[in-house]
C-alpha cells in the first residue's frame, strides 16, 4: 500500500465522526461550528430549542446519540427524553419503531443557564510560577469541599 492509499484510508475512517452540514440544513437544524464536538453540538441544539431524535442524529452523522445523552445526564444537564415514532429522512417516511427524542423545555434551559452562572469559584494553584492562587469558574472536583 502506498502512502496515498494510507491517507485515503485514514480520511475515510475519520469521516463517520463528522457532522454532515448539508443534512443539518436539510432538516432545518443549525449549522455545526467548525471543530465542534458532537456532544457540544447536541447540547447547543437542545439549548436553542431544537429537538433531536435518533433518526435525525444518524442522518447528520451522529451514530451514538444515546451515549451522548447519557453523558449529558451525568453532567447534570436537564432535558427530557421521549420514545416516539419519528420521520426517517433516509427512507422519507415515519417508521413505526419508537426512537429517543431529546428536547429541553424553557424551564430546563433556564435551570441549566442558572446552574452554569452560579458555579462555585475554585482557587487554582499557580505554584509553577511562584505566584498567588488565581480564582477560576471551574467546578470543584467531586469530594472536594
Amino acid at each position: 500500500m502506498t502512502n496515498d492509499n494510507l491517507s485515503v484510508k485514514h480520511a475515510i475512517q475519520l469521516k463517520p465522526c463528522c457532522i454532515n452540514i448539508a443534512n443539518c440544513l436539510e432538516l432545518g437544524l443549525s449549522t455545526p461550528k467548525k471543530y465542534e464536538k458532537q456532544i457540544n453540538y447536541v447540547l447547543r441544539l437542545l439549548l436553542t430549542g431544537y429537538s433531536i431524535n435518533t433518526r435525525m442524529a444518524r442522518y447528520i452523522g451522529i451514530y451514538n446519540l444515546h451515549s451522548i445523552l447519557s453523558k449529558l445526564k451525568k453532567r447534570g444537564v436537564p432535558f427530557t427524553i421521549d420514545h416516539v415514532k419519528a420521520y426517517c429522512p433516509l427512507v422519507q417516511e415515519v417508521i413505526s419503531n419508537p426512537v429517543d427524542k431529546a428536547y429541553m423545555s424553557f424551564e430546563q434551559v433556564s435551570l441549566y443557564k442558572e446552574k452554569a452562572n452560579t458555579a462555585q469559584t475554585v482557587l487554582a494553584s499557580n505554584s509553577n510560577t511562584g505566584g498567588d492562587s488565581l480564582a477560576t469558574n471551574h467546578q470543584p472536583k467531586k469530594g472536594a469541599k
